[in-house]
Formats: structure tokens, C-alpha cells, sequence
């Protein structure tokens, strides 16, 4: 994560580049583009980024007053709600079972087959795909993703190997965009080595015949400063300054920005995204309120004796002269009192002052809450639920059906990520075949197929009966189609499936044989 400020980004560039996730101002240049993002943008970046991870300002800056009217601080119990409902949606819109299938292009419609994945291009894929764990790491930024409100994936090739690495919203600047979204930027690293701060931007930008990267290192003492430039071989000794990928070569740029499938509601120009809980901060703050609330009721209904500090005591301790007592002083059920025999001001007697647990109201609250924070965020109503009882918070694992708000979110999503991804698998193969060494020379130009998994939002039961029945249980499609959805199978396993079927159906004979037949 980017902290501080960013000054004297390099000696001809004038303004700040902000860090902390802030671009408080960047002025156009010859070497470089304008930033078209603001500040606002990147406060509410890392606003987004600090309720994620458990730091929200209702929560770390909460402050009260006491029994003694004293104005005092403390930290906030929260649900931790946002990274439970992102954890939720990138687990339903991505994972292991996700099938991505990149075969040659073909003038005409071809039934999809097993032998689709024995094809150089998806072979190779697959191959670049488990050597950079691609499917762990994509599901996690997805994470960071809708959280954050964006992320990007970044690709090169790297001594025979195509590298997917990723980045996240706070330290991704969009230069320009179209309506295909975001088509140059600039990408920060920052590190720490030898006691010097060190912050690496990757340009990608392009011009007529090129999509060019040009990374640049500056170099500071402290974390808040930029620096001033250096050489890249003070710390990498094989990163280029400037990379050309020509466009006869490459149909886009090789980074690729995604964001959820949200209208940016805080900032309408801007080509960035938002979170999925971006419009739901100030239920957010009544959640964590209130299950803050409940706790504490929970603490203060333990048990409470009032008792005379006579009958607690048993004399001094001579070594450290503080009074000594009858009982465990690390026990909290006792609380003493002074006792008065000459005014009678007060009864020496034990008292039970256990406070009456209020649990049902504020339970109530939180699950009529967690209703709404699940509609804001795309939900179903009752995906979320808090039982005190033992279960603590619950997320909803049954059957979803296809009218749910959490199903058509789950779509939603996927038609931006499934275009990222066809993407990701098209500049895999522009990058492999244009680098001799890399060991590939098939096709660049490939139809991919994206299989999302159902079964995470439905089970098959659902599947079969949504696809196989309409009303008055008539077929709702043909059977081959049915078993291909169902059993997520290609054409030729679902033409094989339903000829096996078929087979073992008892002969019914003919019209002749049913009626008898003629004498």
C-alpha cells in the first residue's frame, strides 16, 4: 500500500503524484500523459480499503462518555461485514471449476468436444495458467477487487515464460480510456531496501504503431518522497526502460483493468470503479454499533455482587501495604461498597445487581440490518444472519434460484470478468508467439470460451428442473442441451450421455405390437 506523499515526482514533471492513493495534482508534459483521476477518487480508495481491512474511522475513532461524563476512546467489535460479503462474491463468481477453453477460430460452428482441450493454444494456456497459479491468485483479487472497487492484471514474458502478475486499485492511475474502459495507465510499486525507499512506475502507454511500457525508479530517504530519479540497473538488472509491442502483433495493450459491474455513482467521469459496498458505509456503521453494543450488554449482564468492603477485607499486606482481600482479586463478579454504620447511609448486606441481558432487541437490529446491507451489496435479503446462540455470523449455502438477487448479481459480475479473461487468454498467446523464447507458434487468433460454475449459486437438482421442465412439465429444451448444461459437458460427451441413455430404454415395440396386430 502507498503511504505518505509522493513529491518531485522527476525533475520536469511539476505538481505531486499522490500517494496514500492520492493524486493531488499532475501536469501535462511531453514525456508523460495527465492522470485523469483525482484526489477524491483515491480518498475514497483508501476510505474503501481501511473498512475492508477492519480499520473503518467508526470503528478505530469511536469515543463515548463515561459514568463520570469523561470523553473516552475504544476500539469498535465489528462483524467485519465488508470482507465477509467480497470473500462471498468472488468465491461465487470465480473459482476452481471455472473451465476456460481457447481453440482455433473456425468459419462455421463446430460442436465443442474433449479433444477442444488438447489444441496447442489451450494446451499452452492451461500450462501458463499453473505455472503462475493463476486461478488462486485471480480469486483473491477478485477479492481485493470488489473491495476496492477495481484491479488489473498485467502480463509479460520473462526467460521463456509468460508472467501474469496483478495490482490493485490504490496503486493503478488511468491516463486515458474509451467506451471499452481503460487503455493506457501507470502502475506504482513501492519497497523498502537498505534504508532507502524505493517506488517503480510502470508507464503503459501506446502511439500509432505501438503499445509501449516505459518503467522509471525513483529513489528517497524517507517514505513520504518520491525521491528523485535513478537508474533501474541500481536495483533490476535486466528490466528495459521501454518495451514496444506492435500493433500487427497485438490487438491491445498488455495490462487488462476490470472492475464490478457497478455504475460509479461518487464520480461520474471518472473510469474507475467502486466497491460493492460503496453505497452502504452508513449501514456498514449501524452493524458494527450495534453488534458493539451487544457485546458489551453481554459483559455487563455477568454476574454482580454488591459487597461491604468489610466483609472483603482481611487486613494489610506488611511487605506492600495495599489491603488484602477474602477473595480473587482477578474475579469480576464481586464489586464492594462502603459501608456507613454511623450515618446508615448504606445496608450491610450482599447485593445482586446483575444487569437483565437485552440480546433479542439488538439481535433483531443486526439481522434486520444484515437484510438490508445485503440488498445494497446485490444480495438476496437473507444471505446474511447473526445468531448469538453459538453460530456467531452466518452466510446462506442453500439453493438460489435463477430470479434471486444474489444469482443475477453473480451474472452480472461475470459478464465483465468473462471479457477480461478472454482478453487475458488472447495477449497470453500474442506474448508467447512474438518472444522466440517461448515455446509456442500455434494460433493467436482463437475463440474463448468461458464456462462459469453454477452449482456455487445452484445445485443440479434446480439445474435440471429449470432446463428440462416449463409449465404443465412440458421439455423446456432438448434433451442433449439439458444434459450438456447439467453435467457442464461438451457437445460430443452430451451426444455420447444421451445415446447411452437411450440404450438402455426397454424396447417399446411398434403400434402394431401394442394394438395386437391384424388376424
Amino acid at each position: 500500500m502507498l503511504v505518505g506523499l509522493w513529491k518531485n515526482m522527476w525533475l520536469k514533471l511539476k505538481g505531486v503524484f499522490g500517494r496514500m492513493g492520492i493524486v493531488e495534482k499532475l501536469e501535462s508534459t511531453n514525456d508523460h500523459k495527465r492522470i485523469m483521476s483525482d484526489s477524491k477518487d483515491y480518498a475514497n480508495i483508501q476510505q474503501w480499503l481501511a473498512i475492508y481491512q477492519g480499520r473503518a474511522k467508526w470503528i478505530v475513532e469511536h469515543s463515548y462518555l463515561n459514568s463520570a461524563s469523561h470523553k473516552r476512546g475504544r476500539q469498535l467489535l465489528s462483524l467485519n461485514m465488508p470482507q465477509i460479503a467480497v470473500k462471498k462474491m468472488a468465491t461465487l463468481t470465480f473459482s476452481q471449476k471455472v473451465v476456460l477453453t481457447a481453440t482455433k477460430k473456425l468459419n462455421a460452428p463446430q460442436p465443442t468436444s474433449p479433444d477442444d482441450m488438447k489444441q496447442a493454444s489451450n494446451v499452452f494456456v492451461h500450462q501458463v495458467f499453473e505455472e503462475n497459479h493463476f486461478y488462486d491468485n485471480f480469486e483473491r483479487y477478485l477479492e481485493y477487487m470488489f473491495a476496492e472497487g477495481g484491479m488489473c492484471i498485467r502480463l509479460y514474458t520473462y526467460r521463456g515464460q509468460v508472467k501474469i502478475r496483478f495490482a490493485t486499485a490504490d496503486v493503478f492511475f488511468p491516463i486515458s480510456s474509451d467506451a471499452n474502459g481503460v487503455t493506457e495507465c501507470v502502475i506504482a510499486s513501492n519497497f523498502q531496501s537498505n534504508n532507502s525507499y524505493y517506488t517503480l512506475l510502470e508507464w503503459h502507454t501506446e502511439d500509432d504503431t505501438a503499445y509501449v511500457v516505459s518503467n522509471e525508479l525513483y529513489e528517497s530517504t524517507t517514505a513520504d518522497d518520491l525521491g528523485h530519479k535513478v537508474p533501474l540497473t541500481k536495483l533490476y538488472s535486466d528490466l528495459a526502460e521501454e518495451t514496444r509491442y506492435s500493433k500487427t502483433e497485438y490487438s491491445g495493450p498488455t495490462f487488462i483493468y476490470l472492475k464490478p459491474n457497478l455504475a460509479n455513482n461518487l464520480n461520474l467521469s471518472s473510469p474507475l470503479g467502486i466497491p460493492i459496498y460503496a453505497n452502504a458505509l452508513d449501514t456498514l456503521r449501524i452493524l458494527d454499533e450495534t453488534y458493539d453494543a451487544l457485546m458489551r450488554e453481554i459483559q455487563l449482564s455477568k454476574k454482580t455482587l454488591m459487597v461491604p468492603d468489610s466483609m472483603m477485607k482481611r487486613g494489610v499486606d506488611r511487605m506492600t501495604g495495599q489491603p488484602q482481600f477474602y477473595f480473587d482479586e482477578a474475579e469480576e463478579v464481586y464489586r464492594m461498597f462502603h459501608y456507613d454504620s454511623i450515618s446508615g447511609s448504606s445496608n450491610e448486606t450482599i447485593k445482586d445487581v446483575t444487569q437483565s441481558l437485552r440480546a433479542e432487541s439488538y439481535l433483531n437490529t443486526i439481522n434486520t440490518t444484515l437484510k438490508l446491507f445485503a440488498s445494497q451489496v446485490g444480495f438476496s435479503a437473507g444471505t446474511f444472519s447473526y445468531d448469538a446462540g453459538g453460530d456467531g455470523m452466518k452466510t446462506a449455502t442453500e439453493v438460489v434460484s435463477e430470479n434471486s438477487d444474489t444469482y443475477q448479481t453473480k451474472n452480472s459480475h461475470e459478464t465483465i470478468i468473462e471479457e477480461a479473461l478472454k482478453q487475458l487468454v488472447i495477449r497470453i498467446l500474442e506474448l508467447a508467439k512474438a518472444d522466440p523464447e517461448v515455446n509456442y507458434s500455434d494460433e493467436t487468433d482463437v475463440d474463448v470460451t468461458v464456462n462459469f460454475d453454477d452449482s456455487i449459486a445452484k445445485d443440479r437438482s434446480e439445474n435440471l428442473s429449470y432446463y428440462m421442465t416449463a409449465s404443465g412439465g412440458k421439455p423446456l429444451m432438448d434433451q442433449i442441451a439439458a444434459i450438456k448444461r447439467v453435467n457442464n459437458v461438451t457437445d460430443v460427451e452430451a451426444q455420447e450421455i444421451y445415446d447411452k441413455i437411450q440404450a438402455q430404454q426397454p424396447d417399446q415395440g411398434t403400434l402394431e405390437d401394442i394394438g395386437g396386430g391384424a388376424e
